[in-house]
C-alpha cells in the first residue's frame, strides 16, 4: 500500500486480507521469526490492484513476466464498490493468475461491513473455492492518520467470522504492527487464524515487523515498483512459501488453470433484484438470449461511471422518469424500484443481475431513443468517437461491429444480450485516440483543440478562452476527465491566454492548465474529484487533490482567487 492509498487516495498504514484454512498447506505457521532476507530472496511474485490503477491493464503481459497473484479490491465500508473490480476479477482470472478480492474496511460495524464484501464478491462470480481463487481479504488500514470509526478487535472478529462462513476459508490479515498497536490497542487475538500480510517498503533487508508475536506469509515490500501490463507505479509481494504451496490454497491441482469467475452465486437480502437471475450472455452479438452463468455489475446508491449512466438511459427507455447523469443517487434508486415493481422483481432499487435482464433490449440500425444512446455511451467509453444522440446509425453499426470482433462476439453490429453483456462488464478506455496526428512539439492549435473536444462532447471554450498552443497531452487529459467521471459536463473558462500565472514550469501559458467551471451539472465534476481522487496538501489556501488519467497525472486545485471565479485549475503532466 502507498502512505497515500490507490485504494482510497487517504493516508494508510496497514491492510487487513482474508486468507484461507488453506493456509495450513503451507510449510510454516506465522510463527517462525523473520529473516534478514530481501525481497529478491522469495520467487513468488504478486501484486495488487483497484480502480486507482491505471486502466486497461494487461493481465497476460504480467503473468509472461513471472507474476503469480493478485489481490483486487472489491468494496469499502457498508456501500462503497470499485467500479473496476469485476472486470478486472475477469480478466485476471483468464490470463491465469491467481486472484482474491479484498475489503477497505472502513466505517460501519465488522458484521455490516462483512454482508457488504460478501454479496459484492459472489456478484463478481467469486466463491472462494473454485480454482484460481485464493482466500477473499479484508482492508484494515488508517485513514488520514487516524483509525477507522469503531474499530477493534471485537468487530475485526465479526467481519472475519462472517467472511470464513460465507467462503469456508480462514482470512489473510494484511496489517502493520503500528495498527494493531494502536488501533486494535495491542488486542490481535482476532487475528489469531489469520496469516498475514505486511507491508514494509525501501526496507533493504528488514522484513515487517511481527504482530502480536507473529510474522508475515506475504510481504508487500515495495509501492513504488514496476509491473509489466501495468502503467505507472505498482505494489509488489512476495509469497514466503513455494508456488506449489500457493496453487494447492488457490485449489489448482498440478498442470490445472485457473477457471475464471463463476456466475453470482449470491441472492443478497436486498431481493430479487440484485440475484444472480439468468444473465445476459457472453457469446455472440445480436437478440441471441443469454447463458445463465454471465455476470452483471450491482449498482446501488452512490455509484457511479458509465455503467451508471446506461442504467440511466435504459431505465428511461422503460418509461421511467431519471436524469442520466452518471450518478447513482435517490432519483435513480426510486426509479430502478418502481421498475423493478413493474416487472415482478423485488423493489430494492439496487441494480442487479436480474434487473440488467429485464433492463437490456436489441437495438440495432434505425432505431432510436434512451436505449440506443445507452448502448452508445458503452461504445464511447471503449474510445469510440460516436454522438450520445439516440439515433442508431452507421458509425454507432460500425462501432459496435468492432466491439464485437475484437469480444470474440458475432459482428451483426446488433447491440443485443450478449454484446450488452460484454459492453456492460468490459474495461473502459480512457484514452481517446487523437482526431489528428500530435504535432512535433507536443501543441495543438486552436482548432485541432477545438475539433478533439468536440468529437468528446466537450463544448469549449467559453468567453474569451483560448486554446492555442494547448499541449495535445492537455487536452487527452480533461477528455479521459470526462470519461473518468462517467460523462460530466465540462466547461473550459480558462486556457493558454494571458492573464493567467506564468509561475512555475508547468503553466497555463505552457499549455499545461486548464480552468473548468465549477457551477457544471449537479456539481458532478467536483464531487467526482473529492470522492475518486486522493487529497494531497493544499496549494496555499486552496485545497488541492492528485490523481491520474489514461497515464497521465492530474492536479486539481480548488482555486478561490481574491478577485472571485472560483474555479477547478487543473495541471495535466
Amino acid at each position: 500500500m502507498r502512505i497515500i492509498s490507490k485504494k482510497t487516495g487517504l493516508q494508510t498504514s496497514a491492510m487487513v486480507a482474508v486468507a484461507a484454512a488453506g493456509f495450513g498447506l503451507i510449510s510454516f505457521s506465522g510463527n517462525e521469526e523473520a529473516q534478514a532476507n530481501s525481497p529478491a530472496a522469495y520467487g513468488v511474485k504478486g501484486f495488487d490492484t483497484s480502480h486507482h490503477n491505471a486502466h486497461p491493464i494487461q493481465w497476460s503481459a504480467s503473468v509472461s513476466a513471472g507474476y503469480s497473484f493478485v489481490f483486487q479490491k472489491a468494496s469499502q465500508g457498508t456501500g462503497y464498490r470499485d467500479p473496476q473490480f469485476a472486470g478486472d476479477f475477469a480478466g485476471a482470472s483468464r490470463a491465469g493468475l491467481m486472484v482474491a478480492p479484498y475489503h477497505f474496511y472502513d466505517t460501519g460495524t465488522g458484521a455490516a461491513q462483512a454482508d457488504h464484501f460478501i454479496r459484492t464478491a459472489k456478484a463478481a462470480g467469486y466463491d472462494g473455492k473454485r480454482a484460481g481463487q485464493l482466500p477473499p481479504v479484508v482492508d484494515l488500514e488508517k485513514i488520514r492518520g487516524r483509525c477507522p470509526a469503531g474499530v477493534n478487535n471485537t468487530q475485526v472478529a465479526a467481519f472475519l467470522t462472517k467472511a470464513r462462513q460465507a467462503f469456508g476459508v480462514n482470512p489473510i490479515v494484511y496489517t502493520s504492527k503500528d495498527f494493531a498497536d494502536t488501533c486494535l490497542r495491542g488486542n490481535t487475538s482476532a487475528l489469531a487464524n489469520s496469516p498475514l500480510w505486511q507491508p514494509r517498503y525501501g526496507s533493504g533487508t528488514r522484513e515487517p515487523a511481527p504482530v502480536g508475536g507473529r510474522y508475515w506469509s506475504i510481504w508487500q515490500y515495495t509501492e513504488n515498483g514496476t509491473v509489466p501490463g501495468l502503467r505507472g507505479r505498482a505494489d509488489i509481494n512476495v509469497y514466503k512459501g513455494t508456488l506449489t504451496q500457493l496453487r494447492a490454497l488457490a485449489h489448482l491441482s498440478p498442470g490445472q488453470t485457473p477457471t475464471g469467475p463463476g456466475a453470482g452465486t449470491s441472492t443478497p437480502p436486498t431481493g430479487n433484484g440484485t440475484g444472480a437471475g439468468t444473465g445476459a450472455g457472453t457469446g455472440a452479438g445480436g437478440g441471441a438470449s443469454a447463458p445463465s452463468t454471465a455476470v452483471w455489475p450491482l449498482l446501488k446508491n452512490g455509484a457511479r461511471g458509465v455503467n451508471v449512466t446506461t442504467a440511466q438511459h435504459l431505465l428511461a427507455a422503460a418509461g421511467q422518469s431519471v436524469t442520466a447523469d452518471g450518478i447513482y443517487g435517490p432519483n435513480t434508486q426510486n426509479a430502478a424500484a418502481a421498475f423493478q415493481r413493474s416487472h415482478g422483481l423485488t423493489a430494492d432499487g439496487i441494480i442487479g443481475p436480474n434487473t440488467w435482464n429485464k433492463l437490456v433490449r436489441t437495438v440495432g440500425q434505425g432505431a432510436n431513443g434512451a436505449a440506443v444512446k445507452a448502448a452508445q455511451a458503452q461504445l464511447a467509453g471503449y474510445g469510440n468517437r460516436i454522438a450520445v444522440d439516440g439515433a442508431f446509425g452507421p458509425a454507432t453499426r460500425n462501432a459496435t461491429a468492432a466491439f464485437q470482433r475484437s469480444h470474440g462476439l458475432t459482428a451483426d453490429g446488433v447491440v443485443g444480450p450478449k454484446t450488452w453483456n460484454k459492453l456492460v462488464n468490459g474495461t473502459k478506455t480512457t484514452q481517446p485516440a487523437p482526431t489528428t496526428p500530435v504535432p512535433a512539439n507536443g501543441k495543438l492549435t486552436q482548432r485541432q483543440a477545438l475539433a478533439q473536444l468536440a468529437a468528446a462532447g466537450i463544448k469549449a471554450p467559453v468567453g474569451r478562452t483560448s486554446l492555442a498552443g494547448v499541449r495535445a497531452r492537455t487536452i487527452q487529459g480533461v477528455i479521459a476527465l470526462k470519461k473518468a467521471s462517467g460523462g460530466c459536463t465540462i466547461v473550459i473558462t480558462g486556457g493558454t491566454e494571458s492573464g493567467h500565472s506564468t509561475r512555475g514550469n508547468h503553466s497555463h501559458a505552457g499549455g499545461y492548465k486548464l480552468d473548468l467551471r465549477t457551477r457544471d451539472e449537479g456539481g458532478c465534476v467536483t464531487n467526482w474529484i473529492k470522492t475518486t481522487q486522493r487529497k494531497g496538501a493544499p496549494r496555499g489556501k486552496d485545497a488541492r487533490w492528485h490523481g491520474a488519467l489514461a497515464g497521465i497525472s492530474a492536479e486539481y486545485v480548488y482555486e478561490v482567487p481574491r478577485s472571485g471565479g472560483v474555479h477547478w485549475d487543473i495541471t495535466f503532466i
